[in-house]
């Protein structure tokens, strides 16, 4: 048994469609050059599999699955799939803590947007160490919330954000567990290679301000979620993201086909 863990973001619309927006060229970039055509691919936590996807024309000999425990991400992970006519790219529902999948069944497993929703990171990756064939690839990328740059400072912005904190620590989730990340793949058995960090710039601050003002009001918190709405609208909003991002490896050595540069 976990610890309790609610998933913050939700699985609206609004949630669903933030998350389509993403691409393996912009929220991947750290993996792509370690990713040989190929490959074995599992995305855990696949959501409406944007990336995936990528992840399937890019591994064009090889096999991609994406895993989500929502079945309604898995159900438009699919249309995706077969609206760009994708063979090699597979979805269902499935426990990132209690994979279907056997021993030793993929060459990589990748993880965006995941461990911070997590209440037991470290059984996580021990099913990923299981379901990572020997010398697989581990990719893991989420956000540190201890790196922000958001400007200006309107009123209540800060307290917004703080409240932000406070729900997703609540459902169970870490908000500084990118920072973790060295010493979570050490504890599980893996060796790192190599531990990156980047920021990401919303151009549009509408967009981020209304997606969490959505996920503060859900959670009663409804002056919240009005200061970072009068915030996203000032002519010089600013909001930053930080993420970290590691690759590590199972048993320290490399899949056959993949590349350590």
């Amino acid at each position: 048994m976990h610890p309790p863990e609610n998933y913050t973001p939700g699985y609206t619309q609004n949630a669903s469609d933030f998350m389509a927006q993403r691409s393996a060229q912009t929220h991947a970039a750290f993996l792509l050059p370690h990713l040989r055509a190929s490959l074995r691919l599992l995305d855990c936590g696949c959501g409406p599999g944007s990336v995936t996807c990528d992840f399937a024309r890019i591994l064009s000999a090889g096999r991609v699955t994406g895993v989500d425990r929502e079945q309604s991400q898995v159900e438009r992970a699919r249309n995706r799939a077969a609206s760009q006519e994708l063979q090699n790219a597979t979805f269902q529902v499935g426990s990132i803590y209690e994979l279907p999948f056997p021993e030793s069944s993929f060459d990589v497993v990748f993880a965006h947007a995941v461990f911070e929703h997590l209440s037991s990171p470290a059984a996580a990756l021990a099913e990923l160490h299981r379901v990572l064939a020997p010398g697989g690839l581990i990719a893991l990328r989420s956000p540190d919330w201890g790196g922000f740059i958001v400007a200006p400072d309107t009123d209540g912005l800060h307290s917004a954000i703080k409240r932000y904190m406070e729900i997703q620590t609540a459902n169970g989730g870490d908000v500084h567990i990118g920072r973790k990340f060295p010493g979570l793949l050490r504890s599980a058995g893996f060796q790192s290679l190599t531990f990156s960090a980047t920021y990401e710039c919303y151009q549009s601050p509408p967009f981020i301000g209304e997606y969490l003002a959505l996920r503060l009001a859900a959670s009663g918190a409804q002056d919240e979620a009005a200061a970072l709405r009068e915030w996203s609208r000032h002519p010089d909003a600013v909001f930053a993201q930080a993420w970290c991002e590691i690759i590590g490896i199972r048993n320290g050595s490399l899949p056959t086909g993949a590349n350590s540069a």
